[in-house]
């Protein structure tokens, strides 16, 4: 189980993510970084606040790619690492 606390002390607000059985998934850590990234006000001018939503579509979508991959490359580093220490059956279990 994963675990996630924001404790922003200036803003008096407190975020915590969790989930079950699982950790995040690359969606949801991109959220979670968006929104500590990229910041639309409510009242932000409309056309404003259209650029700022498409340009943080934008960033997500990057955001998740780069994460996916990210974990491709860890379960490869893991799986070669599971084969050299004799468990090539393990690494299977990766694909």
């Amino acid at each position: 189980m994963g675990i996630s606390v924001e404790l922003p002390i200036l803003l008096g607000g407190v975020t915590v993510h969790t989930t079950e059985n699982r950790g995040f998934t690359p969606e949801e850590l991109a959220e979670m970084a968006l929104d500590k990234i990229i910041y639309v006000g409510s009242q932000s001018h409309p056309v404003i606040r259209d650029q700022a939503e498409a340009f943080k579509g934008h960033v997500r979508s990057v955001l998740v790619a780069y994460m996916k991959q990210a974990v491709v490359c860890h379960n490869t580093t893991i799986a070669q690492r599971l084969t050299d220490a004799g468990h090539p059956e393990l690494a299977k279990l990766l694909d």
